[in-house]
């Protein structure tokens, strides 16, 4: 668990890269996709944080391994709030879709949530106390996958969870999945937190991550 810049924080991992960010007013604590495990999220108050405090959660996209804890922190924590792309919304929503979400594959059951708002086109933002997050359609690894940016202090902070893939077959698009990427490079971000394989740092490593997976 450590800040990868002010009030921003990686939580460490479970099933994915948990991230969260402070917005230092009465919107609280917003969490970047949630894992497998509520107790990794709860540990937050090791850093003198108080997990009573999460009000939102942006979910990336659908797999198992980025929403599964989702529904314990509903429970411990009525007030927070979900949000994801409408193209992956249902699989989040409703029972019924453990092919497409992995769980199956891992052996798990998924307990639905209820989304506070279901992402339309390209872009939506959430602003939260002096902070805008940018929500940014990036699909290819599901339909429905976003990536979140930052701005604070002059840095732009990428959240983009599993920009490594993988392609899977009936749900991935490679060909968006291409776009996707390219447009991201466009965006020059100083800090990349992806879901699977760390923190990059500074815009050239960024870049060189972004474009090892480019065809």
């Amino acid at each position: 668990m450590k800040e990868i810049f002010d009030h921003v924080y990686h939580l460490g991992d479970s099933g994915c890269s948990v991230y969260l960010v402070n917005s230092n007013s009465e919107e609280g604590l917003i969490l970047i996709d949630c894992g497998m495990s509520l107790n990794l999220i709860k540990k937050i108050i090791k850093i003198g944080l108080n997990p009573m405090e999460i009000n939102h959660c942006i979910i990336t996209h659908f797999h198992i391994d980025h929403i599964g804890a989702c529904s314990d922190l509903k429970n411990f924590n009525k007030k927070v709030k979900f949000y994801a792309h409408e193209l992956d919304a249902d699989a989040i929503e409703e029972r019924g879709h453990d092919k497409e979400t992995a769980a199956k594959w891992y052996g798990v059951k998924y307990i639905p949530v209820k989304l506070e708002k279901r992402f339309k086109g390209v872009l939506e933002i959430l602003k939260f106390g002096e902070y805008d997050l940018q929500c940014i359609h990036t699909p290819g690894h599901t339909p429905g996958s976003i990536s979140i940016l930052l701005e604070i202090q002059g840095k732009k902070i990428l959240f983009g969870q599993d920009l490594h893939g993988p392609m899977i077959p009936g749900i991935s698009n490679f060909d968006n999945y291409q776009k996707s990427l390219r447009m991201l490079l466009s965006l020059k971000a100083d800090i990349l937190c992806e879901g699977h394989f760390g923190i990059f740092q500074p815009a050239s490593g960024v870049q060189r991550y972004i474009n090892s997976y480019i065809e």
